[in-house]
């Protein structure tokens, strides 16, 4: 009898432990899904962006007068020959006092990091994928 009684118990707690892990990794599963989901559908749009920054640099292709590239000029010319005079003033001390411009040196840094490192690597890696699908 008692035999049977603990049995029962066991049995009892036994299924309801179980359907409660059950319960548990069906729970981790779905927020995993809804994880992947949402990471999926962040990588679809991040393509969707890049297509369309293709099509306006393809479509910029060849005017030279075009905003991207004005864009480029208006920032790079004034920094880069900003940076010149004060690598040269440094170098040679010429005496030329270049002022300060707090606007280029916070984001001179970030200019130049987008267009040498960024770019450069960016043709680097299409260069690469390129020579591995040949």
């Amino acid at each position: 009898m008692m035999e049977m009684l603990l049995r029962w118990l066991s049995s009892t707690l036994l299924n309801r432990l179980l359907s409660i892990a059950e319960r548990r990794m069906e729970l981790a599963n779905q927020r995993h899904r809804v994880d992947a989901d949402l990471a999926a559908e962040e990588i679809r749009s991040e393509l969707k962006a890049r297509a369309e920054a293709r099509k306006v640099l393809i479509a910029e292709t060849g005017y030279f007068w075009s905003a991207g590239r004005l864009g480029r000029l208006v920032f790079v010319l004034p920094l880069g020959g900003w940076w010149s005079a004060v690598c040269l003033d440094s170098i040679f001390r010429f005496g030329w006092q270049i002022a300060e411009v707090p606007v280029l040196r916070e984001w001179g840094g970030v200019i130049v990091a987008s267009l040498f490192l960024v770019d450069g690597a960016r043709a680097i890696s299409r260069g690469y994928v390129a020579a591995r699908k040949a």
